[in-house]
């Protein structure tokens, strides 16, 4: 048998019963690693905030990026301590490109 979670469903006033197998309320496996800060978009590095060594915190500004004339602020996920800046100002980058490494802590 599998573990199910039951939750309540309401539809125009008739509440009905559902079961979620367990698998399917787990957390996602497939997400990226938080501590590679990868490009989500293409564009240019027009300025980067962050060295390597420098502490960071969640929701931190590491780099801004030009996509299709908008600037983007690309922000840690985590806090930590960057380990390493692969790009520069007014490099281009493309899709999933590895922008800069964090460690934990």
């Amino acid at each position: 048998m599998m573990d199910t979670e039951s939750r309540k469903l309401v539809v125009d006033d008739t509440e009905y019963m559902t079961e979620i197998p367990e698998e399917s309320v787990r957390p996602y496996q497939g997400l990226p690693d938080p501590s590679e800060v990868r490009a989500f978009i293409p564009g240019t590095i027009v300025e980067v905030r962050v060295g390597e060594g420098d502490m960071v915190e969640e929701g931190q500004v590491l780099l801004l990026l030009d996509a299709m004339k908008m600037y983007n602020e690309i922000c840690s996920r985590i806090r930590g301590r960057v380990s390493g800046v692969m790009v520069s100002e007014n490099d281009t980058v493309v899709k999933d490109q590895l922008l800069v490494t964090l460690r934990r802590g």
